[in-house]
């Protein structure tokens, strides 16, 4: 599993910025190339899922 991370947060499944780092508030990728996809045209970076403390 694969999250964006952006400027101090990451993206939730609601498409906003938000500090919160529990995985069923983010937007989760099964697919690293998705995740990228997406990082891309947000401007984020791509992190593993279990890269993120809680």
């Amino acid at each position: 599993m694969y999250v964006v991370k952006v400027f101090h947060g990451y993206i939730s499944k609601d498409g906003q910025r938000t500090r919160d780092k529990s995985a069923d508030n983010l937007l989760l990728f099964n697919d690293k190339k998705q995740s990228e996809i997406f990082a891309d045209k947000v401007g984020g970076l791509v992190k593993k899922l279990d890269a993120v403390r809680a």
